[in-house]
């Protein structure tokens, strides 16, 4: 064992418990707790919980899962979520967990990269038809053999309904003398690159739970706070501070299937929620609800973790303003590893100024241009490691090669991000190497939306930047030189280029600039940059005129 291992485990950040293993120790605890609510199926305590989850291992154990196979879960925030991934931990499964708001690009991208035998996903939800979408996929996947769809029936022989699998499962107990050791892989997280192709990247049930347990004794969690998520129990933020946090604390999880600042307010008020975690945008969002009047000063939050883009000052002052019993902080953090945040003892102008401290056990370097630690202060690259680390990148070597810096010191990450690290430690991040596009808190990339939508023979060539946007952070410009004979191409034309793309709506343009030609260098090469600038600059323009008016 390593010397850092050692001190892991001696710390308490690594256990040999599983996410079932916590999960049983409430179980036996608080049987009659309320372990999950959500807007659409209510209540359900630990106790009821329980042999349903058993009862799903031993279907899904019927019907050819085993351990090793990976099984895409993707659903709103609904009870079945963690109904699935308990089931699926105690077979030794791999869960893939991604949002249902994907389009047939990302569903097809997750399955292929993962090679998932199974899926649950809804029947339909929103204007999404899941059913339909997966078997149009059907022909260019060759693993895919459990398909099931939770809400009404599925009315298809390939997909068996949730209910239905669960009244034809076994009467007996499943099979769990194979079941996975804690270090094993327990879940793939897909992130986009900036190449546009999707990441899997790995996590064991020992560096997941250490999002956890590096993390809840700081604001002193235990099993009677009670969790308000409004985040996809699909990405990871949702299913690391949501789903898993609420099983190893034994607490509640109060779910919301669908953004809605009002509920939110007053599910956060009546539900008497201790902790959540949010965007920029939604907690903007909820500041400017008509509902905050009648609920913002029942809410007694002990904290609130903003993250997933760059949270404003202003919009940290005024959370001080609104709530000032309640920590809201930045959090940072990565679907490979976290991270920081302020705590209850950070001095007021650092939890509006930073990023805050590095959690339990996690150690931040800036590095110069020369891979030496800069100075306090002193900008530069962003690495890190802890017992948070993921695994590596699934079946992308390549990748891994790029991930890590391996040295003297040790098996460092490096982020992506540029930042300072002043004297006292804490984190001021100052931008990011990365071209992707943030917007409300989502990572989308541009050479991805480019490659869906420049196949048009109207568009000659395209470039994909981000401009700023007071509410999202960012939104998504196309920059397109048309064909010739089409200079009347417009947003509306990109639009539907989108729309038959197959491309998840977050992902669509919303502003489209005609232009002549490209920025390159010398060499020619496209300046990105260069163009992001020139369009953000006129952007910031109009912003200013349309004020003065």
């Amino acid at each position: 064992m390593s010397d850092l291992a050692e001190m892991y485990r001696n710390e308490g950040y690594w256990t040999d418990r599983q996410l079932t293993d916590f999960f049983e120790s409430a179980v036996a605890a608080t049987p009659n707790k309320v372990f999950v609510k959500d807007d659409r199926f209510g209540a359900f305590t630990y106790g009821e919980l329980s042999p349903k989850v058993l009862k799903l291992a031993s279907a899904l154990q019927q019907r050819g899962i085993v351990r090793g196979d990976r099984f895409v879960i993707a659903l709103p925030n609904w009870y079945h979520a963690p109904v699935f991934a308990l089931a699926l931990n105690y077979l030794g499964a791999v869960c893939v967990h991604m949002p249902a708001t994907g389009g047939p690009h990302e569903f097809s991208g997750v399955l292929k990269v993962s090679g998932a035998k199974g899926i649950v996903t809804p029947r339909t939800f929103g204007s999404s038809n899941y059913v339909e979408m997966i078997n149009g996929l059907a022909d260019d996947l060759d693993n895919l053999e459990l398909c099931i769809s939770v809400g009404d029936d599925p009315i298809d022989e390939n997909w068996l309904s949730y209910d239905s699998l669960l009244a034809n499962a076994p009467d007996n107990a499943p099979d769990l003398s194979n079941r996975a050791t804690p270090d094993d892989i327990t879940a793939l997280l897909f992130t986009s690159g900036s190449s546009g192709d999707p990441k899997g990247v790995i996590h064991s049930s020992t560096s997941l739970t250490s999002f956890n347990t590096t993390v809840y004794p700081i604001f002193d969690f235990g099993p009677d706070d009670i969790i308000f998520m409004g985040a996809p129990l699909g990405f990871s933020a949702g299913l690391i501070h949501g789903l898993r946090l609420a099983v190893v604390l034994g607490c509640t999880l109060i779910l919301q299937e669908a953004w809605n600042s009002e509920k939110a307010l007053e599910t956060m008020a009546t539900e008497k929620a201790t902790f959540s975690l949010t965007t920029p945008t939604l907690l903007h969002d909820m500041f400017q609800s008509p509902a905050f009047a009648e609920f913002g000063h029942k809410i007694c939050l002990k904290l609130m973790l903003c993250g997933g883009m760059y949270v404003p000052a202003p919009l940290l002052e005024e959370a001080r303003k609104r709530w000032p019993n309640t920590l809201t902080s930045v959090i940072w953090g990565m679907t490979e590893g976290i991270g920081t945040s302020s705590r209850f003892d950070t001095p007021a102008d650092k939890v509006i100024s930073t990023d805050g401290r590095p959690f339990l056990g996690t150690e931040l370097r800036i590095l110069d241009e020369n891979s030496e630690d800069a100075a306090p202060g002193e900008q530069g690259d962003l690495v890190m490691r802890g017992p948070q680390l993921f695994l590596g990148y699934f079946n992308r070597p390549e990748l891994d090669d790029i991930a890590f810096l391996n040295n003297e010191t040790g098996r460092w990450f490096y982020t992506g991000d540029v930042g300072t690290i002043d004297a006292d430690g804490y984190l001021k991040l100052t931008g990011r190497k990365k071209e992707l596009i943030i917007r409300g808190g989502a990572n989308l990339s541009p050479s991805e939306i480019e490659e869906k939508l420049s196949g048009d023979p109207r568009i000659s060539k395209m470039l994909v930047v981000g401009i700023p946007d007071e509410r999202l952070g960012e939104r998504v410009c196309a920059c397109v030189i048309p064909s010739e004979g089409n200079g009347n191409f417009c947003l509306d034309d990109l639009l539907e280029v989108a729309k038959s793309s197959g491309l998840s709506k977050a992902k669509w343009p919303e502003r489209l600039e005609i232009i002549d030609m490209l920025p390159t260098t010398s060499a020619g090469k496209i300046q990105r940059h260069v163009l992001q600038e020139r369009i953000c600059n006129i952007v910031i323009a109009e912003n200013a005129a349309a004020e003065g008016e």
